[in-house]
């Protein structure tokens, strides 16, 4: 009975276990069913709302955009497949675009998101200090202008781009030769040096390329005249592979920076990738550069009678010797010579088109935890000038690496090899070409036997200059606690140059030359920063501080070498074995180096975005200060009322935001070497036949030698208007720089002749603005965007040594330069031309003594018709160097710039960029030498006469006598035949109001016309996006200026348009990505 029982017990117990065992099944079968219900697989196509292409690498998120709910990325073709349950908020989010929110349904095979770019200007992020902000956050003062302006654009150099883009920052490129930058100020120019050659101490903004500080100030062979390499680092950059360009503007925004920001920085950033696919671009340009329309020249036959007649009709004191001067220059009298007879068009020789290309080839992908980009850039450029040119090679690496939200980590490594042939000019300016294209047109044609050896120079000097440099970036962060992160940033940029340069022995007097230059400089800047965030105030987190602080330490230093050998073996066997060691010699030129550690901090406070606090403060010590001098201080004080926020505002529809910004800041910036403050030993002479070491005496050691120092006070307003269809920025500032470098003389009863003081300041003073106008609705097919950009600045020097008012300085040209308290920072001294003389009875006579105004003291030269009426200003009766007085602005009183921007149908574009300078005094040394060329009428070497062109357009003073004696009256020039007087005269000479004009001009840059493939079209072959573009650059210059290019001119006004032209440029291209 017992058994029967504990059977019935098993079965009713295997019976419950299949019961539950069904149960369980069946449950398991209706979840998986309920949850198969509740699930869905979404897919679709992201665009791009203008362009209307797919984006690739655009971030797919669930509910929040965290790391936790990250789903993805589109593809290189923007498409996205992820899975998620029904009714879930999808988030699209991609920098630069306003984030779109869709809700998962039932039917989700083929979503379409469209992404807008963001149309708040107030919500770009921009650089304050060491760190990234809103704009609306901003106190100080920076401007971004998107890569995608220029990157159609192919150019030796990225910066010749930016003309007129950017308020505030005048680019002149006053050279056409390749790979070489022009000059960059912001705000006005912040030096008072002068260099030989008549430009100004490079005052160039600090360039922060990924993350690496460059300085091209710093760099000597970054000059002008110099023997170096001439290709700046800036131009190893290519313009395809560049995501941004930001410009700081004052002390608020460039403080934190340190030394070498004072005259401002330039941040350019590169691209980033992230495509979980990876993408390939490829972008090619092809173009063909033209010179400008050269000169008219006189030929042959022609030159030749006017050289005649003039020598004939004007020398009149001895016709016999002029009659032997004739006849012993068989290019006057021999012209039945095949020989002589000539007429050579000598700028053919030199000046031609080109063609050229540059290819680009980059490859992104990743994901948010690892992303990664590598860019390939190779650009060539043949000069317009024979025998000069450019070539670059370039590759940029960088990867992010961020695995959790604590920990970030972004590397970069650029390298960057440039080439460049200079021909046989000479420095920035390629003088020497410049020479041999003016040589005369009776000259025989360019061979072994010629007179003008020139053009065989151009062709035959063998002229290679390499630079190479490599910029690395390291930056780690590390978020301690909630709003608490750590910061490390390690930069190391290295660069090198050589220059190799053999001249043949029949181009210099049967002797052969070989030189060789080579420099080699680093910098090394190490940041460690601490940076803590806090919101409070309630679930609106109406206050929020941030602050950090930071540690910096840097290290930078150059060496540069030459040697020259002469009288090599041969031509070819260019040594070193075998060369005359007498005139041969070499060394080490130039040798820096220098440390600097800096160390502070900034604290922020807004409420509601609405207010804005900012504090700063930076201490740094260089080597380069006196001893005694200590860490230099760099406070700032900044803030922001963003009043667009305010309630009464609340219903005003025609504001889309406004506010107003002030700041005050200093920053510093070393000057000067180690030199300066400690002295040095050089050689002496020998003793007893050995050497021997002694203190130069040239310059005496200055212990108090102290940093140049900027500061500046700036305001801003900043309106939108109409849905930000119009915006205006209006920028007034006052900016000083101190503590300049002049060096003045000791008197000869010191042991020391000169001394380096820091005893210059000038003060720049003027308004930015910037208005864009977005001239039809978003909705429309067509749109059509106007931005102007200007400037007005006024320069004003405050200060010289020892309490003087002026300070004389003569350069090379015969034009010297003074400074004068009060005035422009700069002003040339002229004689003050008020026409010519029409007849000697004009001329002013001296009641003591009865005789006619005369040149120079003593010289018993007296002015006559024909002669330049020059004012005599302390009415001695004598005109000399008393009489010369500062006159002119050779900087522009106004510049900037207007670009326009249309869009049809998200695919055909056009943009034309424009520059314009209003108020500039220019010296055209161009028409004053070709009218000293009729006053040598017996050379035809380059440097004595030359080609002579049409005069004809000019007023020129004609006799209308036999004795000269009355002539033409309101002539504006003088006599230009009379070339007996004009040797000790000097009629024509260029520190004369005679040759100033106004160098104001409006000039069409760039033109840009764009079109984007239909993508149905292009994904037939697996290309996601197809843009062709014709471009042309350089386009045409207005001006009333009667020089060649008002452009082309020194930081002084002196033209130098008989050096490297700019080219006008023609280019097609394609861009093409898979």
């Amino acid at each position: 009975m017992h058994r029967m029982l504990m059977s019935i017990n098993k079965l009713y117990d295997m019976r419950a276990i299949v019961h539950i065992s069904l149960v369980l099944l069946l449950f398991a079968f209706q979840t998986e069913r309920a949850s198969a219900q509740g699930t869905v697989k979404v897919s679709g196509t992201v665009i791009d709302a203008d362009s209307q292409t797919p984006m690739s690498g655009v971030t797919v998120s669930r509910g929040k955009e965290t790391a936790l709910n990250h789903l993805g990325q589109t593809d290189s073709i923007g498409r996205f497949t992820v899975s998620v349950p029904i009714g879930t908020n999808l988030i699209f989010s991609s920098i630069g675009f306003e984030t779109v929110t869709l809700k998962a349904g039932n039917v989700v095979d083929s979503m379409r998101v469209v992404m807008k770019t963001k149309d708040n200007p107030m919500n770009q992020v921009v650089v304050q200090g060491l760190r990234q902000t809103k704009r609306e956050l901003a106190t100080g003062s920076s401007v971004t202008i998107s890569g995608k302006e220029i990157q159609d654009i192919p150019a030796g150099n990225v910066m010749s781009l930016l003309q007129g883009r950017v308020a505030g920052v005048n680019i002149q490129n006053n050279t056409g030769s390749p790979g070489a930058m022009g000059t960059i100020n912001i705000r006005g120019s912040s030096s008072i040096g002068v260099s030989s050659d008549g430009m100004l101490t490079p005052t160039s903004p600090l360039f922060v390329i990924d993350g690496v500080q460059v300085d091209v100030n710093s760099g000597y062979q970054y000059g002008y005249q110099t023997g170096s390499t001439g290709i700046n680092p800036v131009s190893l950059i290519p313009p395809e592979d560049i995501e941004s360009f930001e410009f700081l503007k004052d002390a608020t925004a460039t403080s934190q920076y340190g030394a070498k920001a004072t005259y401002g920085v330039i941040i350019i950033t590169t691209k980033r990738g992230r495509s979980k696919v990876p993408v390939v671009g490829y972008s090619a340009n092809f173009f063909m550069n033209t010179p400008p329309r050269l000169r008219q020249v006189l030929g042959g036959a022609e030159e030749r009678a006017i050289r005649l007649r003039t020598i004939m009709d004007y020398d009149t004191a001895s016709p016999e010797r002029s009659r032997q001067e004739i006849n012993l220059i068989p290019y006057l009298t021999d012209s039945l010579n095949p020989y002589y007879n000539n007429s050579t068009n000598w700028q053919k020789y030199f000046y031609g088109n080109t063609f050229n290309q540059t290819h680009n080839i980059s490859i992104y992908g990743g994901d948010r935890v690892f992303s990664y980009k590598t860019n390939l850039n190779y650009y060539k450029e043949n000069g317009i000038i024979r025998n000069t040119g450019f070539t670059r090679y370039n590759i940029n690496m960088n990867v992010t690496y961020e695995p959790t939200e604590k920990f970030k980590m972004i590397a970069s490594l650029q390298g960057g090899l440039g080439t460049k042939q200079n021909g046989s000019g000479v420095g920035l300016f390629q003088t020497g070409v410049a020479s041999g294209a003016n040589a005369s047109s009776l000259l025989p044609p360019p061979t072994l036997f010629s007179d003008n050896n020139s053009v065989l120079s151009s062709e035959s000097i063998r002229d290679h200059n390499k630079t190479s440099n490599i910029l690395s970036n390291l930056v780690i962060r590390y978020q301690l606690l909630q709003g608490l992160q750590l910061q490390n940033d390690l930069g190391y940029g290295f660069n090198s140059g050589t220059s190799d340069r053999f001249t043949p022995s029949f181009l210099n007097n049967g002797s052969s030359r070989a030189e060789n230059y080579n420099d080699r400089n680093y910098s090394l800047t190490n940041r460690t920063m601490l940076s803590y965030v806090k919101s409070f105030g309630g679930e609106e987190k109406a206050h929020m501080v941030s602050a950090y602080m930071f540690n910096e330490v840097s290290s930078s230093g150059a060496k540069a070498n030459t040697i020259f050998l002469s009288q090599t073996p041969d031509d070819q066997v260019e040594g070193p074995i075998g060369a005359n060691g007498g005139n041969s010699k070499g060394g080490t030129t130039n040798m820096t180096d220098s440390r600097q550690h800096g160390y502070g901090g900034t604290v922020e406070y807004n409420y509601m975005s609405k207010y804005v606090l900012n504090f700063g403060y930076r201490l740094d010590g260089t080597s380069i200060n006196g001893p005694s001098r200590g860490y230099t201080q760099s406070p700032t004080v900044s803030g922001r009322w963003n009043f667009g926020k305010e309630s009464w505002f609340k219903n005003v529809s025609w504001l889309s935001y406004g506010g107003i910004r002030m700041g005050w800041g200093r920053n510093i910036r070393p000057s000067g070497n180690i030199f300066n403050v400690y002295g040095k030993y050089i050689y002496g002479p020998r003793y007893n036949n050995d050497p021997t070491v002694t203190i130069d005496f040239g310059n005496i050691p200055s212990p108090e030698f102290l940093p140049e120092i900027g500061s500046d006070i700036t305001g801003a307003l900043e309106l939108g208007l109409f849905q930000n269809r119009v915006e205006v920025s209006l920028e007034p500032y006052y900016r000083s720089n101190d503590n300049q470098i002049i060096d003045i003389d000791l008197n000869n009863t010191n042991g020391f002749s000169r001394k380096a003081t820091n005893t210059g300041s000038l003060v720049n003073q003027g308004i930015d603005w910037t208005f864009t106008f977005r001239i039809f609705k978003p909705e429309r097919p067509l749109q059509w965007t106007v931005r102007l950009t200007g400037n007005y600045n006024k320069g004003t020097l405050t200060r010289l040594p020892d309490g003087s008012r002026e300070l004389l300085q003569g350069i090379s040209g015969s034009v010297p330069v003074i400074k004068r308290l009060g005035r422009n920072p700069i002003s040339n001294l002229l004689y003050y031309t008020q026409g010519v003389y029409a007849s000697t009875a004009d001329v002013p006579v001296n009641p003591a003594t009865g005789k006619r105004q005369q040149l120079g003291i003593g010289s018993g030269f007296y002015f006559q018709a024909g002669d330049p009426r020059w004012t005599d200003v302390n009415g001695d009766y004598i005109i000399d160097e008393k009489d010369l007085q500062p006159i002119g602005n050779p900087e522009p009183l106004f510049f900037g710039g207007l670009l326009n921007e249309f869009m049809l149908n998200r695919s055909l574009s056009l943009s034309i960029n424009m520059a314009y300078v209003y108020k500039r005094d220019l010296l055209n040394t161009v028409t004053a030498s070709d009218l000293q060329r009729y006053t040598r009428p017996l050379y035809f070497d380059v440097s004595g006469g030359g080609s002579l062109t049409p005069i004809d357009q000019y007023n020129y003073w004609k006799p209308l006598n036999a004795d000269r004696s009355v002539g033409t009256e309101g002539a504006k020039y003088p006599n230009p035949f009379d070339f007996r007087r004009a040797g000790t005269l000097d009629p024509f000479r260029t520190n004369q109001t005679l040759f100033m004009e106004d160098g104001s001009y409006l000039k069409i840059g760039s033109i840009v016309l764009g079109y984007m493939v239909d993508r149905n079209f292009t994904q037939r072959f697996g290309i996601s996006q197809l843009r062709v573009t014709l471009t042309a650059n350089n386009v045409y210059t207005f001006s009333k200026y009667s020089g060649p290019n008002p452009e082309n001119v020194t930081s002084l006004g002196r033209d130098v348009s008989g050096g490297y032209p700019s080219a006008r440029s023609y280019a097609a291209g394609i861009n093409v990505q898979f």
